[in-house]
């Protein structure tokens, strides 16, 4: 799972933006544009690779535009309590539409883990400032992978270690999507851009659900106009 990617030979040339480096055609075609935005569909069903260059790689970290997982978000984030739905995430700068907000961190274990770790929680507990405990709160996304030769599924928990990311919260309207990268190996990471403009001082949400999803007995209270009123939930 750990394997190493090669590295491109870009050096200082900024070729990184082209199909001269080899990260780029092994993502097969460019990922970011020289603004740091994501330059694929946001709305597509079926998301092209996106290997980003990494320690291997000979180009220069700070000019490099293909590289957004080894930067930190430039943009001020801050955990805040919404009342209703416990803790949740908003953003105290503008962000544009494509740009790279953060990445999700946690343990990536496989489904049969993250099933029994599930078990495990207790139903319902409120996320409060005093109450973000690794047995009483749901940190897991699944991060399911389709390939012509078959498809793959990973979840990352987040309970036992992650960042700021584990607050943002569900919506069935969110302004953020979920996009599995790599860096110099085969493990999947999960980078959140916006998938909208989003003003200072909005919650930032992204959707919770998978192509496996279904619908749970929790009830949603995103509040968007097109809410599902209940939760996904992965039943694999």
């Amino acid at each position: 799972m750990d394997d190493r990617f090669m590295g491109c030979d870009c050096g200082d040339t900024g070729s990184c933006s082209s199909s001269d480096c080899l990260c780029v055609r092994l993502s097969l075609g460019v990922s970011y544009t020289p603004s740091g935005k994501l330059a694929t569909s946001l709305t597509s069903p079926h998301q092209k690779p996106v290997l980003e260059c990494h320690s291997e790689c000979s180009c220069k970290s700070n000019i490099c535009t293909n590289r957004m997982l080894s930067r930190k978000t430039k943009h001020n984030l801050q955990v805040f309590d919404t009342g209703n739905r416990g803790l949740g995430l908003m953003t105290k700068t503008d962000i544009c539409k494509g740009e790279f907000v953060c990445e999700y961190l946690g343990e990536l274990i496989s489904a049969d883990a993250a099933k029994a770790r599930l078990e495990s929680t207790t139903p319902d507990a409120p996320q409060t400032a005093g109450n973000t405990s690794s047995s009483s709160m749901n940190y897991l996304i699944t991060v399911n992978e389709y390939f012509t030769s078959g498809s793959s599924r990973w979840c990352i928990d987040a309970r036992r270690f992650g960042n700021i990311a584990r607050f943002i919260n569900h919506s069935c309207q969110p302004n953020l999507v979920s996009l599995v990268c790599r860096a110099g190996c085969d493990v999947p990471r999960v980078a959140l851009f916006a998938c909208r403009d989003i003003a200072a001082g909005e919650e930032l949400s992204f959707s919770y659900a998978s192509p496996d999803s279904v619908l749970s007995t929790k009830p949603c209270l995103c509040g968007a106009k097109d809410c599902k009123l209940f939760l996904p939930f992965d039943v694999t």
